[in-house]
């Protein structure tokens, strides 16, 4: 099983890097698919460490996303501080994406399925510690765990697809933000 969340979570990241290459116009969106590569990555290098922790694997995973929906939140902070930091290439990205900076519906979608995903997640901790410490053994959630992943990860790729195709179309360019 941990070789096909593995093959599964390349070919994620894989999807979401060509999303970040076909979303060229707009600069917020290409900043938020570029942040979630960053963590996508770290997520890949590490998945297979943190599978090993047990109950701890439900709370890394869960912070995980917590990380992607404050990022997506405060992307506009985030990107205005990466901006004075006077990096070549990734200041001129972030300046520009906290100048456009539009929270989408596309990205309240993404932020609802994550807090889904965390849902998930702390509900199959709260199984498995019912499972170890009560001779009730509820394997309702464990057994429909990887399939309830495998759909929000496949929403998540084609919500962030259809983003990368409204950058693409130069959707969000004009939409200045006056909070910067």
């Amino acid at each position: 099983m941990n070789e096909y969340f593995l093959l599964f979570n390349r070919i994620e990241w894989a999807l979401i890097f060509i999303a970040f290459a076909v979303c060229f116009q707009s600069p917020n969106i290409r900043w938020l698919i570029g942040n979630i590569i960053v963590l996508k990555t770290v997520d890949i290098l590490t998945i297979g460490i943190i599978v090993q922790w047990g109950a701890f694997y439900y709370l890394a995973i869960s912070l995980y996303d917590v990380v992607i929906i404050s990022m997506i939140l405060k992307r506009q902070k985030t990107a205005g501080y990466i901006a004075s930091l006077k990096i070549p290439w990734l200041s001129r990205l972030a300046r520009s994406s906290a100048q456009y900076y539009k929270l989408t519906s596309n990205e309240i979608s993404l932020i609802i399925l994550y807090l889904f995903s965390i849902v998930i997640n702390l509900a199959s901790l709260a199984e498995r510690l019912i499972r170890k410490y009560s001779e009730f053994d509820p394997m309702f959630i464990y057994n429909n765990y990887p399939m309830a992943k495998f759909v929000v990860t496949v929403l998540s790729v084609l919500i962030l697809c259809s983003l990368a195709i409204n950058g693409a179309n130069n959707i969000y360019q004009d939409r200045k933000s006056n909070k910067l």
